[in-house]
């Protein structure tokens, strides 16, 4: 009964979004550029949500969603440049020196290419650009169809709300597709190019990507937990010395009820940072397979090391950092919280280039829209904004993220955002502590640089602190102290 009940409501809900797509694709003819983009978009939402509240197996049907996905991003990236490229501050309020107009061009190399805000941006080229994007999504939607006819095939994962900021808050952002990879590989009987049941996949990715973040999540799904009675987790000093057993070398993750029969399926987890030498995997897969002696064995890699891609069995998978169209529709959805950003269109003019300073980096991007969204004024907004230009002129680039152009310069200025002329100076470089740790401060950047709080000397901030696994707190050095304006 229950399978029927399921496939009967697959079935009416896959019927309604073809036929509410259908109804949008003939009303959206004669209108203007964006609003038909904003149909369009609207129209790919649809699909994308469905998309992931379906449990998808086929690889093709992955690639194809990452693509729906980063079409949407940059449909609304260049939406609301559309929309917000008239707005800018009153005139003398800000720095003299910093011309700012809107340019829809995005680096396809850099994704964290600087917005430029410019109230002169000709229409023309603005509309030439909205034409583009429309012209791309048409032929995305075109290729969907396919797409949308083998979805109502997969099974329903649990329903969840997404397009609210408190729920985007406590979620993985952006990587469904990638962690529907790995649970498909890991749930496959026997895996690609694997000698019996032992397969590898490699997961390579630039640091602070999300390798760790999508890793925890896939090992905390329930799929995953009730195929493996053991799940291992080994952190680049476990590799050290002899591995005799994994559940002694590593950290058990998990462990099911079952676990002291001798039929056992084995995941293990390895997070370095480089290389693995060939004489540590040899112990290491020695030591799996005598643990799970008629089990399966599955290892998962963790590395900025395209190196450890030999160690595979199937096609490695990479993990990007965020384009900077999928770090702004982050950023606005965590900034505004509740509040719709069309009704604040000079907000979401400051907001669009502030959020190009940060470098799509996560821990930046929580921190300073969770610090906006607390103070929704113009004038504080603006504060912030001038700030952020001048450590752009000052350094380069965010007090987030990247290393210093100058290895000399071992500290970083921002001005703090109560109309003082107090600065607070970040040292290079930020701390990060596990979920077991014990961060050494409750003093949060927002309240340093908000003017809250007035420690003395220097001192400890908490940048950031992770609301989903694997829960790692984030802190700086930093002291604040003063500086006359010349």
């Amino acid at each position: 009964m229950e399978t029927v009940l399921s496939a009967f409501l697959g079935e009416i809900a896959q019927r309604s979004v073809s036929f509410f797509i259908g109804k949008l694709s003939k009303e959206a003819t004669s209108l203007p550029s964006d609003e038909n983009l904003h149909r369009k978009l609207l129209r790919i939402c649809i699909i994308v949500e469905e998309a992931e509240g379906r449990q998808i197996r086929n690889q093709a049907m992955l690639e194809q969603l990452k693509v729906l996905r980063a079409g949407m991003y940059r449909g609304y990236y260049a939406l609301d440049t559309f929309r917000y490229r008239s707005y800018k501050e009153d005139e003398g309020e800000d720095d003299d020196e910093v011309s700012h107009y809107y340019s829809f061009a995005i680096s396809k190399f850099n994704p964290a290419k600087r917005i430029q805000l410019c109230g002169r941006s000709s229409s023309q080229g603005g509309e030439r650009e909205l034409h583009q994007v429309l012209g791309s999504l048409d032929v995305t939607i075109t290729d969907a169809r396919e797409f949308l006819m083998f979805l109502k095939d997969c099974p329903p994962l649990y329903h969840r709300l997404y397009n609210t900021y408190m729920v985007l808050e406590k979620c993985m952002f952006g990587r469904h597709a990638e962690m529907e990879h790995i649970i498909n590989f890991l749930m496959q009987k026997c895996a690609p190019g694997s000698t019996g049941d032992f397969g590898v996949l490699p997961v390579v990715g630039p640091a602070k990507a999300g390798k760790s973040t999508l890793v925890e999540h896939v090992c905390n799904d329930e799929r995953v937990r009730s195929a493996f009675s053991r799940i291992v987790f080994f952190a680049e000093g476990d590799l050290e010395g002899r591995i005799d057993c994994v559940r002694d070398g590593g950290k058990v993750k998990y462990q099911s009820h079952a676990s002291e029969c001798r039929d056992q399926s084995v995941l293990v987890v390895v997070e370095v940072n480089g290389d693995i030498s060939e004489a540590t995997w040899s112990s290491l897969c020695s030591a799996s397979k005598r643990c799970a002696t008629n089990g399966v064995i599955r290892f998962i890699i963790c590395s900025r090391s395209d190196e450890i891609v030999r160690f595979g069995t199937t096609r490695a998978l990479k993990v990007e950092n965020l384009t900077q169209e999928a770090f702004w529709y982050f950023f606005k959805a965590l900034a505004f919280g509740s509040v719709d950003p069309r009704e604040e269109p000079k907000l979401a003019s400051m907001a669009m280039e502030i959020a190009a300073y940060l470098n799509c980096f996560f821990i930046a991007g929580n921190t300073i829209a969770r610090m906006l969204r607390d103070n929704l004024s113009a004038k504080f907004w603006r504060m912030a904004l001038t700030s952020f230009r001048e450590v752009d002129r000052r350094y380069r680039f965010f007090i987030f993220g990247a290393q210093p152009a100058n290895p000399s310069e071992n500290r970083k200025m921002i001005r703090r955002l109560n109309g003082s002329n107090e600065y607070c100076s970040f040292f290079n470089g930020y701390h990060t502590i596990s979920s077991l740790g014990e961060a050494p401060t409750t003093i949060t950047v927002q309240e340093v640089l908000s003017g809250s709080v007035v420690p003395r000397g220097e001192f400890h901030v908490l940048g950031w602190r992770s609301p989903i696994p694997p829960y790692h707190s984030y802190t700086f050095r930093c002291e604040i102290h003063e500086i006359a304006d010349s």
